[in-house]
């Protein structure tokens, strides 16, 4: 039987009724994120189970909405949340990305959004959801994100590395300018499996790239992996 929930050191997150499960993507991008002490509202996109929600909820004291498609999700996001100490400060909500109409401009917003195109689907409409970009295509969630965010403040994904430049791109024409990067890699010898980005609205130096090895040489943690998520994984 497929395991029903994961528990991090301060809050458990169940996730049997969402589409995607929990997983390094999530919790890399609520680790790296980085939230101004003065942060007032955030927003996530896609927020499924509500890990990267109530995983900024941790390390901050800023508002924080989730939206997204399947309401399944949503209910669970709001079980998982109310379960928290910051309760108080989270909020789930069905909607759909591509129509949604916030009542106010945030200071951050994350999105670990659907990234697969032109493949196979995989059986079950509510999966493909999560995984694929039709649902969620990029162009349309840096638009909207753009309008969404006040100005000097971020929009942060995990992506596939391979979509990364093209996702910098397109984020540059709509006026969202690359922050920093982070190109993950599995092991020390592998080509890079995912990228994390920062983007802010308004001008910024040069971007700072860097890079995490989640495993060393024997398969074994880094201690980089460690001190990025050593807040919230329960072996860390």
């Amino acid at each position: 039987m497929a395991k029903t929930h994961f528990d991090f050191k301060k809050f458990t997150i169940y996730h049997d009724k969402c589409a995607m499960k929990v997983g390094t993507d999530g919790v890399l991008l609520g680790a790296w994120t980085e939230v101004c002490p003065d942060s007032k509202y955030i927003l996530d996109i896609g927020t499924g189970s509500g890990l990267i929600a109530i995983m900024l909820a941790q390390k901050c004291n800023a508002y924080i909405i989730g939206i997204d498609i399947d309401e399944e999700a949503v209910n669970q996001a709001t079980d998982n949340g109310k379960k928290t100490p910051w309760s108080q400060r989270l909020h789930f909500e069905v909607e759909n990305a591509l129509t949604y109409i916030p009542q106010k401009k945030f200071d951050l917003i994350t999105c670990n959004p659907p990234f697969f195109t032109n493949s196979l689907q995989c059986p079950g409409e509510k999966r493909n959801y999560a995984r694929h970009s039709d649902a969620l295509p990029f162009d349309a969630l840096i638009a909207n994100a753009y309008t969404w965010l006040n100005d000097g403040t971020c929009f942060n994904v995990v992506l596939p590395a391979s979509s990364a430049d093209a996702f910098i791109q397109m984020a540059w024409e709509r006026g969202l300018n690359l922050h920093k990067r982070c190109m993950i890699h599995s092991l020390p010898e592998s080509m890079p499996k995912r990228a994390l980005l920062s983007f802010k609205k308004g001008s910024t130096p040069y971007p700072q790239t860097t890079r995490l090895m989640v495993r060393d040489r024997n398969g074994i943690y880094t201690e980089e992996y460690k001190k990025l998520t050593e807040e919230y994984y329960i072996h860390f």
